[in-house]
């Protein structure tokens, strides 16, 4: 079975299934479904997302179509696992900064 990755990078969450399993979207995280859910729930690899945008409720007109695409592109799929501890810089090519340690000194100022 096929699996893909889902991240919410929107503002809120999404709750939907797929043959009877429901999944969590919940906000800046990443959820692996298999690729039939996938399909079913954002139209993946399916060209025409107004069916899908409906059935979501994103869109009840034609007018809102911009607002449903919109809100689906909040949803990234990709066939690739997230990297794991990515908002870690690489150590690879990096130098440490230089940091100068003044010590201060205690002066006695005299008064003419």
């Amino acid at each position: 079975m096929s699996v893909v990755y889902v991240t919410n990078t929107g503002d809120t969450k999404l709750r939907d299934g797929c043959g009877g399993v429901f999944y969590d979207f919940p906000k800046d995280e990443t959820v692996e479904i298999p690729l039939d859910a996938a399909k079913h729930i954002f139209g993946y690899m399916n060209p025409n997302k107004e069916p899908f945008l409906s059935r979501l409720g994103w869109v009840r007109s034609f007018a809102e179509i911009d607002k449903g695409f919109e809100k689906l592109s909040e949803f990234k799929i990709s066939e690739q696992p997230p990297e794991r501890n990515r908002s870690l810089p690489s150590a690879v090519g990096v130098v440490a900064l230089h940091v100068e340690r003044r010590v201060e000194r205690n002066v006695t100022k005299r008064t003419a």
